[in-house]
């Protein structure tokens, strides 16, 4: 049942759901998502590890108009999801919090969460945010605010930021904190950070820049074992204070054949571990992503690009090398999506959980699409075909390689394999679309190439399916 604190935050928006009030107004939007999703074998060998499982989502995002140029902006996501706590998944449809389920007459209730409530006091020549803002740079690589129709994940910060606006400069400075442990003074994890953005919608021009250091005391870096072995710390020495600094471009430029965006993100800095040798885990890794456009004037057919990489960790190099994209930025329906293979070969342990909000365990089996671009270099050509004013063809062909394999051999392979992804999009609306995909994975040799079972993991062919509809309002 949902406690006495959200029935009162549900109370006070029914009753604000008047288009008027007084001297302010409400201004209303939000979605709606239901998605199937099958994976044969994401194992790629026995047992096959089968995912089947569908969700349901529903947020809506009320902006109270106080005054002129004055906006309170909120977001309520419904039937959130009981393994990944803060994303917008949404609830896995069967889960029973019922007891017994098997005499259950309903299926139990979940919990309405706020993802976001922030104000923003817009002025003649900037706007002032401050509390928790959804937040994105470039092309969504490092930093994604989760805004697409199928979306799985967000970022947000609590923060207080200005953007200063110049002609089509903009430059933002922010001051937020991830982490506050308590009341007290100390017990945190700090950002500071500054962006400096030109974008030209005539010319489709588009520049940026974004620094972020971040900063935080021992007493609250509470990394599980899993990232700690990942990172090749060790567990039992005590952690030293967190300081890394993310640097982020972006750069794109659009013409009337042709047109490409870059973004290009460096981190580094200490992560506060230590290793077995005493010495701190430093990070030094990155990532580029870009995206190629070739769009035919008068024509059905689309072509599009997607390529880059993200650097690996090497285990005889001190420090962690490792970068890993948003796991929102989607390169294949499999690939780079969902957990695949025996061992962890794109060594993104340090960014997933290795349990549920609930307790527990995730694994390839049982884990939704959380895999995130890593250890790898990709390109991913694709082709659209507009059937009809309503209806879509896309083809895409995913070619990825390690960078680092987990075998250090020479004779260590590091081809991740070919996927075909087809899909089929229906818009019979502008705010509605149902998605239908099949994507066909053949796997290459990297995969047999794992540290358990004397190195000799399989490689078996797999395939996922997936149907999804969103409507927008």
């Amino acid at each position: 049942m949902l406690n006495t604190k959200l029935i009162k935050v549900l109370g006070l928006s029914i009753a604000l759901m008047s288009s008027t009030a007084g001297a302010m107004s409400l201004d209303w939007s939000g979605g709606y998502r239901a998605e199937w999703t099958e994976v044969d074998k994401p194992t790629l060998g026995s047992p096959s590890g089968r995912k089947s499982y569908a969700t349901n989502f529903l947020y809506l995002s009320p902006k109270i108009i106080a005054a002129d140029g004055i906006n309170i902006n909120t977001r309520f996501d419904i039937l959130t999801n009981s393994f990944y706590q803060n994303s917008q998944l949404g609830e896995i449809w069967g889960l029973n919090n019922n007891s017994p389920v098997v005499t259950a007459q309903n299926q139990g209730s979940s919990a309405v969460r706020v993802s976001q409530l922030y104000l923003t006091v817009n002025q003649e020549y900037g706007a002032l945010m401050v509390g928790r803002v959804p937040w994105e740079f470039g092309i969504g690589m490092t930093y994604n605010a989760g805004k697409g129709a199928f979306d799985h994940w967000y970022d947000t910060r609590d923060m207080i930021a200005y953007k200063i606006v110049v002609g089509d400069w903009f430059v933002m400075p922010m001051l937020g904190r991830q982490q506050s442990q308590d009341f007290g003074q100390g017990n945190t994890i700090s950002t500071l950070g500054v962006q400096l953005q030109y974008e030209n919608a005539e010319n489709k021009s588009l520049i940026g820049v974004m620094m972020e250091t971040k900063k935080g005391a021992n007493t609250v870096l509470d990394y599980t074992t899993s990232q700690m072995n990942a990172y090749g710390a060790n567990p039992a020495a005590a952690k030293n204070s967190l300081n890394e600094t993310t640097t982020s471009f972006v750069l794109g430029r659009g013409f009337d054949s042709f047109g490409f965006k870059v973004e290009a993100s460096f981190l580094q800095g200490e992560t506060g571990l230590v290793d077995i040798y005493g010495s701190d885990v430093r990070l030094s890794g990155y990532g580029i992503a870009a995206e190629l456009y070739f769009p035919q004037a008068q024509s059905k057919w689309d072509w599009k690009v997607k390529l880059g990489m993200a650097t690996g960790d090497d285990p005889s190099s001190t420090g962690f090398g490792g970068f890993a994209f948003d796991k929102n930025y989607d390169v294949g329906i499999l690939l780079f999506n969902h957990r695949l293979g025996g061992a962890d070969f794109l060594q993104t342990d340090t960014v997933k959980q290795s349990t549920g909000s609930n307790g527990s365990a995730l694994s390839v089996g049982n884990s939704a699409d959380d895999e995130s671009v890593s250890n790898a270099v990709y390109l991913a050509p694709s082709v659209n075909y507009t059937w009809t004013d309503k209806l879509d063809f896309r083809n895409t062909i995913v070619w990825a390689q390690l960078l680092n394999t987990q075998k250090n051999s020479v004779d260590a392979k590091k081809d991740l394999g070919l996927e075909w992804d087809i899909e089929l999009v229906y818009k019979p609306h502008e705010r509605i679309q149902w998605v239908n995909q099949i994507g066909l994975l053949f796997p290459g040799e990297a995969w047999k190439n794992g540290t358990g079972a004397g190195g000799n993991l399989s490689n078996d062919f797999t395939f996922g399916l997936a149907s999804k509809a969103a409507i927008s309002f």
